[in-house]
């Protein structure tokens, strides 16, 4: 499959995954699950470099890997810590379509970094399509498609900052695939500071054990399929970006909105869920993206 069909992909998996979280919150006792989709992408992505992984155990340990090892570790911590927890907690607060659509921030951030660290200059029509989605992205927060709360205001925030995240996250894999092409081993190198990380966090202060069977109490089939989808994303990304540039594969990210509101349709039918509104800033979402991707 071409890295613009696995980018495609990955926002299927991602907008399924956004409604997911909404799904399991009400059962959530701990994290509501980012514990174990981290976990679960550290797996998965394993078993890949082990059985199909162009790079070996002996090879890690050359002068050579030592920079493309660091850029997939700041890569993960960015993507599986900072932007993974701040989507989750935005989705929370604002919903899976809201959420999907600011995280269309993502090629707005990127174009500059792409630009500065991998030498990617936008044309007259990119530059287009990123105020089309700024635009959509404005328009849409005006009109959000849950009910006003107090935490309305945070949730927009979490949801810009996880796509500045990712955009930053996207950017280190496609530098790091760059100087040692094996998308298995970055997802799992970036999976695995992530795991780190929280175990880390954890660690730290009092109530330690409380904390780590906090992290483990999310178990349900909501949080699984939490886990399986965003895990399935992140990897599907991850190989995407070895064919296709940093801002094309941010930017069919965009459809991932597309697909949260139809999947919130049919899921999570009810009062508090008004998905209609969605569809204008959306279609302008879809313009900016087929002119950044043409």
């Amino acid at each position: 499959m071409s890295g613009e069909g696995l980018a495609l992909l990955a926002a299927l998996f991602y907008g399924l995954a956004g409604v997911a979280i909404i799904k399991g919150k009400p059962a959530a006792r701990g994290d509501n699950g980012v514990f174990l989709s981290v976990l679960m992408t550290a797996g998965v992505s394993a078993a890949l470099w082990l059985f199909q992984g162009q790079t070996g155990l002996s090879e890690l340990g050359s002068p050579d890997a030592l920079e493309p090892l660091t850029v997939f570790v700041a890569a993960g911590l960015f993507s599986m810590v900072l932007g993974r927890t701040t989507m989750y907690r935005a989705t929370e607060q604002i919903g899976p379509v809201a959420t999907s659509l600011l995280r269309r921030l993502s090629p707005v951030f990127a174009l500059p970094l792409a630009l500065v660290f991998l030498a990617e200059v936008p044309r007259w029509w990119t530059v287009l399509g990123v105020a089309l989605v700024i635009g959509a992205v404005m328009l849409h927060i005006g009109r959000p498609t849950l009910k006003p709360d107090r935490s309305i205001g945070i949730g927009w925030l979490l949801g810009i900052g996880s796509a500045a995240f990712y955009a930053v996250s996207y950017t280190l894999r496609s530098h790091g695939l760059d100087l040692l092409p094996d998308a298995a081993l970055g997802t799992f190198i970036g999976a695995l500071a992530g795991l780190v990380w929280l175990l880390s966090a954890v660690a730290v202060g009092s109530e330690r054990g409380a904390r780590l069977r906090r992290l483990l109490k999310d178990r349900g089939p909501w949080h699984l399929l939490t886990a399986v989808t965003l895990s399935a994303g992140q990897i599907c990304q991850f190989y995407a970006l070895q064919s296709a540039p940093v801002v094309v594969v941010a930017t069919l990210g965009s459809l991932e909105v597309f697909f949260a509101a139809l999947l919130s349709a049919a899921i999570m039918r009810g009062p508090h869920m008004r998905t209609g509104p969605i569809w204008g800033p959306a279609a302008l979402a879809a313009l900016g993206t087929a002119l950044l991707i043409w």
